[in-house]
């Protein structure tokens, strides 16, 4: 009896102190392991060599007897470069004798580059306009990050900072510039824009819920763990306790991310207005409050003369019908007065973003129940990798500077390997670990760790240059591979994890809608700036209010409003990422709801159309061949020229309204040589 109550108290003292028996995984799953530089492999077709990249795919392919892919034709080499470094389209022009290195350089200096990265982290910061949720508010200032992201890609910010300032940077803001504080503050759009229970009645379960979201989207995204696991209970799978859990939430604890959890909710916004505009603005409010009590205590005194006069023998509920002409006219002055204050009334510039708040240790929550409380943890950070004490949160800080720091440490070897698979695979289709979110020991392997971390050890030491890892991978032979490899048969790599071939994908549901726009020369290319959205917090689109939003404009996809619980149908039909979530893969299905939208939308027809006027001609090969070359970037074959001619000749009424070349241009923007890149 006396044994069974020793195990019983044994085991609550460990659910109180969060310990347990956790089995050290680090030394025994490779994404734990130090980083060091591979040797580059040795090859036996060393022609087919382009750089260090193709050593170690080649070394793959003749370990298994596979022949490598011959190099792309230059049209489809152009169109992949194009779409994969900015997004749009080539012009038939470009394909003139271009150099290929000087191309590169061409589209990395391109100001629409930034775009296209920027979208792609915004997949994994589960960027959004809306709050979503229960209460589905306007992020009115999101669109201050989502420019933050483009300047940030454009000016090649090296990416160790660029997480520190994502994590921590207004706490990097004091002493610098205006301009340089506000950016940093806005680069805290990465913690704080994620989806809030504000309606959640237990102010401290909705606190602890968005701290776990906040820990959930930097393990994901940064790391590739899934550190939220461990709220509960110890990682069942990766070496990540409760305690460590709460240690780190405790920095988060110590973080400022919203304003009140009490009813009703509001989250917190940075000022970036200066001290002078924000003085300006609270006088000018007084000036408001001031006219509002001077038209009341007016209305009083009347109400009160109309008594005293006799002509009413207590204050009616509407006294005005009994105003004599000079009061309503008095009255009417003062009014007009308050509405030209406010009018006139200085509008703040303002960020979404966080902020050090009071400092505290969290106690552990017995299976993430706030209520049932286990011993307190100092904030820190995860044991995976080791840390020295000086690096550890100073007392009296919250520590999200030194967390910021540690994800990009020396001594940390996710971060460097996680982002370039995600480079990888963004320029592939598919990544050297095929679960760009789980690094851990849940998540798949590596098809080639040693790449991987050659690439990872080469991406710090240029560094942390997005760009530069961009040149390694896009002046590899493996890149600049051909979609077909004649010599493979379909069942030596049908996953193609050797990559005998470039990997056949869909354009996304952005460059698809950029491209239409850009062939009818309707898009509008500038850069950056907010679009027409809802006003700060208030209702965008639930079951009690009305779709505000608008897609109706000829700016690049990524300056479309995204709204969590109602994304834009043709992004959702096309496979765009839920903005709830990090989102490391794409998903990329066909359906027939797809087929139905590129047959029946208004804009894809009013896209064709435009196409079939802007380039009408008495003749009818001009305009075919102005098509192909517009759409295809190549000449049409003479078979394809023939049955072109034959379809706008033989089509009903064909050159009075435009419908024939008009469905022919249709055919074209919805073909698969137009949606895919080979």
């Amino acid at each position: 009896m006396q044994r069974v109550l020793w195990f019983s108290l044994l085991s609550i003292s460990f659910l109180v102190s969060g310990a347990s028996e956790i089995v050290d995984n680090s030394s025994l799953h490779w994404s734990f392991n130090g980083l060091v530089e591979p040797t580059i492999p040795k090859v036996v077709t060393k022609g087919w060599v382009q750089n260090e990249i193709d050593c170690f795919i080649l070394n793959r392919l003749e370990q298994k007897n596979l022949n490598p892919p011959d190099r792309a034709d230059s049209n489809n080499l152009l169109r992949r470069l194009h779409y994969n470094l900015i997004g749009l389209p080539p012009s038939y022009d470009d394909l003139n004798d271009y150099s290929f290195d000087e191309k590169v350089d061409e589209l990395l200096e391109s100001l629409h580059y930034g775009e296209k990265w920027a979208r792609h982290w915004m997949d994994v910061a589960r960027y959004s306009d809306s709050n979503g949720l229960d209460e589905n508010l306007a992020f009115g200032h999101a669109w201050r990050y989502r420019d933050y992201l483009i300047d940030a890609f454009n000016n090649d910010l090296a990416y160790d900072r660029f997480i520190i300032e994502q994590v921590a940077g207004d706490l990097l803001a004091k002493g610098e510039t205006p301009v340089k504080g506000n950016r940093l503050k806005i680069a805290t759009g990465f913690v704080a824009l994620g989806p809030k229970l504000l309606a959640e009645p237990d102010p401290l379960k909705m606190e602890m819920d968005m701290i776990d979201e906040q820990i959930d989207v930097l393990g994901q995204a940064i790391l590739g763990i899934t550190i939220g696991c461990a709220r509960c209970h110890d990682h069942k799978s990766d070496p990540i306790s409760t305690a460590e859990y709460y240690s780190m939430a405790g920095i988060f604890k110590s973080t400022r991310s919203m304003e009140s959890v009490n009813r009703p909710t509001r989250w917190f916004e940075h000022v970036l207005s200066s001290r002078d505009e924000q003085l300006y603005a609270q006088k000018h409010e007084i000036l408001i409050q001031n006219q509002k009590k001077v038209i009341e205590a007016y209305k009083e005194k009347i109400s009160y003369e109309l008594v005293a006069l006799g002509r009413v023998r207590k204050i009616p509920k509407n006294p005005s019908v009994y105003y004599s002409d000079l009061t309503k006219q008095t009255l009417a002055d003062l009014e007009a007065n308050l509405e030209n204050f406010e009018q006139s009334r200085p509008v703040l510039d303002y960020c979404h973003g966080v902020s050090d708040g009071n400092v505290t240790n969290l106690k552990i929550h017995i299976r993430g129940d706030p209520e049932i409380l286990g011993v307190e943890r100092k904030r820190g950070f995860l044991s995976l990798f080791p840390v020295d004490l000086d690096q550890l949160p100073k007392e009296f800080e919250s520590g999200r500077l030194e967390l910021a720091k540690w994800l990009v440490s020396s001594q940390n070897p996710l971060t460097p390997r996680v982002i370039v698979n995600r480079v990888w695979h963004w320029h592939f289709g598919q990544g050297l670990v095929a679960t760009p979110n789980n690094f851990g020991l849940l998540g798949a392997q590596p098809t080639h760790p040693e790449l991987l971390d050659w690439l990872a050890y080469q991406f710090v030491q240029d560094g942390w240059s997005i760009k530069s890892l961009h040149r390694k991978i896009l002046q590899s032979a493996t890149w600049q591979s051909s979609s077909l490899n004649a010599e493979i048969g379909k069942d030596d790599d049908p996953e193609n994890k050797c990559y005998t071939r470039f990997p056949i994908r869909r354009l996304d549901a952005e460059a698809i809608r950029d491209t239409w726009l850009s062939l009818t020369g309707d898009l509008n290319r500038t850069i950056g700036g907010k679009v027409f959205f809802p006003e700060n917090r208030k209702h965008i689109f639930n079951v009690t209010s009305v779709d505000q939003t608008n897609y109706n404009l000829n700016r690049r996809s990524i300056y479309l409003p995204v709204v969590r619980n109602h994304v834009y149908d043709f992004f959702e039909l096309f496979d765009f990422p839920d903005p709830n979530i990090v989102q490391g893969n794409r998903k990329q299905i066909s359906t027939n709801q797809q087929a139905l939208y590129l047959l029946n939308s208004p804009f894809v027809h009013e896209i064709s159309l435009k196409l079939a006027k802007n380039t009408f001609s008495e003749r009818v090969d001009d305009q075919i061949f102005d098509l192909y070359q517009k759409i295809y970037l190549r000449k049409p074959s003479e078979r394809e020229l023939n049955r072109a001619v034959r379809f706008i000749n033989e089509f009903p009424n064909a050159r009075d309204d435009l419908h024939a070349s008009s469905s022919f241009a249709h055919s074209m923007i919805c073909s698969n040589e137009f949606l895919y890149l080979r």
